[in-house]
């Protein structure tokens, strides 16, 4: 079957490019996108950030902030909106402001039985999604830079957090997260599963953007039955987000 979605151009320019959103300060090189609305708006009610622009309203209209790390340096914050389509949309376009290394902080549904809150940093992604074959040549996985990964495990052991590594399965469609499909995912070696890695992957190494992951076991799927576990209100989001600020320095 001739499937357009397999019929990648490897060729760097589109008809048109993406533009940098403005900001009331200089782009920081690094960014963290988070999936957490309400840690970053801890992080501005702490005095910790300040709102410096925003997406354009077509793209949620989200607030991009500016924090330091614990060296001082700059680094943007922002919500990218769920599911691969978007958050490539935002990375290309904070990648046409200058930032060359981003580190995602989200949670995940765990396939394998992980506890509630434990972190998880992916070493590459199932793909899944439609997203990523338009920045890499049809294939199943896509990994993660094994410095990047180094780099993001070595902070978690200095600061005492456990932690896994594995493969993260990245779909389109959760609420076509079948029990075969599950298990088949789960075969391949995936802990969790989410919706924007192995498309962030893909983007960012078509645009030569180094891509981290710190993510954490949310929901459960690893059971006969789907199991919320409250998942949104866990404590990991209020430890991960700091993690990642650190860590985008690291990568």
């Amino acid at each position: 079957m001739d499937l357009p979605l397999l019929q990648f151009d490897a060729t760097g320019a589109g008809m048109y490019s993406p533009s940098a959103p403005r900001l009331s300060e200089p782009w920081p090189s690094r960014a963290v996108m988070c999936f957490f609305h309400e840690q970053i708006a801890a992080l501005v009610d702490r005095g910790a950030a300040r709102l410096a622009g925003r997406f354009s309203v077509e793209m949620g209209g989200h607030g991009i902030y500016v924090t330091e790390d614990s060296r001082g340096e700059s680094v943007a914050v922002f919500h990218p909106t769920v599911g691969a389509p978007t958050a490539v949309h935002h990375l290309e376009r904070v990648v046409a402001a200058g930032v060359r290394s981003v580190v995602v902080c989200g949670g995940t549904g765990a396939l394998v039985p992980l506890a509630l809150g434990h972190v998880i940093v992916a070493t590459g992604s199932i793909r899944d999604e439609g997203t990523s074959f338009h920045y890499a040549p049809a294939g199943s996985r896509v990994d993660v830079d094994p410095e990047v990964v180094g780099a993001l495990t070595g902070l978690l052991e200095e600061q005492s957090v456990p932690h896994a590594t594995g493969l993260t399965w990245t779909t389109d469609a959760p609420f076509r997260e079948t029990p075969s499909k599950v298990a088949a995912r789960r075969d391949q070696g995936c802990l969790v599963v989410e919706m924007e890695a192995s498309a962030l992957l893909a983007a960012g190494r078509f645009r030569g953007v180094k891509v981290g992951f710190l993510l954490y076991a949310g929901d459960d799927l690893s059971g006969k039955t789907w199991d919320m576990r409250n998942w949104t209100a866990s404590d990991a989001r209020a430890r991960l987000l700091p993690l990642a600020i650190e860590a985008s320095g690291r990568i």
